[in-house]
């Protein structure tokens, strides 16, 4: 099994698994759960994409009660990035991916690791924390600062909201999130295994994106391609059916940063090499209009105006009604 998962994998689209073959109409939570997590890295990200999986329906106000109730919580994972996780998710995989999120604290700050004791850091900040009292990144790296002289203030924010069991303070409003603060992650288990985070991980993935390959999850997750492949007997075992691509005619609209264009390693599929296309800056992904397996147009937004569409090629009237129901959506909740 290892050896064929090394292979790579039609990089077709996770329609089914995505709920974007039928839209989804159970509870929010369990949508969550069943497309691993929604990146969350810009403010409409989460009900954007909530949108896109159920059929044009999305109640910021029902998001907001389950991200103050913890039920949804944000925090760092997958590829160091913000994600919405159900709690399960955060404290089954966060344990899987602690020696990824330290690789990532070193690649984005270095020397830090030589500039402050990685356990004696980790240690440090449980104990800040276990006050109660919500801080924010600066606020972090401030006082870590106190105790780590050697390291930079900034370095020492970022490292300690990659590796304390945190997640961000839950917003007011779900649409209109204000600055990022960090708490305690509520109702702290036993500690989970590693490994049973790490496959636990690997099965989700398998049944949101479809069966994959090693280099697949590995690019999807951040995780070493030598740790992907511990779990590659979990990338087949999935319920969700390959779907052919070719007769795919549905249009959706996708946040910025959809795990969509994060799940295949591979460019094969037209999908997939639309990141590599200047207007889709992968290191600022804006929004995307999808018909069948290609971008058909990308969008942007600013603060109390309107998306707007730059289309690809001349839109066909199902996508012309899809944007514009999405922007009567958005209007909606801007209101």
């Amino acid at each position: 099994m290892a050896d064929a998962a090394e292979h790579d994998v039609e990089s077709a689209v996770p329609w089914q698994g995505q709920s974007l073959d039928e839209p989804f109409s159970g509870d929010l939570v369990a949508l969550v759960e069943q497309i691993a997590g929604i990146n969350a890295q810009t403010a409409r990200a989460i009900p954007v994409a909530i949108w896109a999986r159920c059929g044009g329906k999305s109640d910021p106000g029902e998001l907001t009660d389950r991200m103050q109730s913890y039920e949804l919580v944000k925090s760092n994972v997958m590829r160091g990035t913000v994600h919405l996780l159900t709690l399960r998710q955060y404290w089954m995989w966060r344990t899987a991916l602690e020696p990824t999120l330290k690789r990532l604290v070193a690649g984005f700050c270095r020397g830090i690791w030589d500039a402050a004791d990685y356990d004696k850091l980790r240690e440090f900040g449980r104990d800040l924390m276990s006050d109660g009292r919500p801080r924010t990144r600066a606020e972090l790296g401030s006082e870590a600062s106190k105790h780590f002289a050697d390291a930079e203030a900034r370095h020492l924010g970022f490292a300690l909201r990659m590796i304390l069991p945190i997640v961000e303070l839950a917003p007011e409003d779900a649409w209109r999130p204000g600055p990022t603060t960090y708490r305690q992650a509520p109702d702290v288990p036993d500690l989970v295994d590693g490994s049973a985070g790490l496959r636990d991980l690997a099965r989700s993935f398998a049944a949101a994106f479809g069966p994959a390959s090693v280099d697949d999850f590995a690019y999807w997750s951040g995780i070493k391609k030598t740790e992907a492949r511990t779990v590659a007997d979990c990338l087949e075992q999935t319920g969700t059916t390959r779907l052919p691509t070719q007769d795919r005619t549905q249009v959706h609209v996708l946040p910025e940063f959809d795990n969509l264009y994060y799940c295949r390693r591979s460019t094969t599929g037209d999908l997939y090499e639309a990141k590599r296309d200047p207007r889709f800056n992968p290191q600022r992904m804006p929004g995307s209009l999808i018909q069948g397996d290609r971008v058909v147009g990308h969008w942007t937004y600013r603060k109390d105006a309107l998306p707007t569409l730059s289309p690809w090629e001349p839109l066909d009237e199902s996508a012309e009604a899809s944007w514009s129901s999405f922007t009567d959506w958005w209007t909606r909740c801007d209101t």
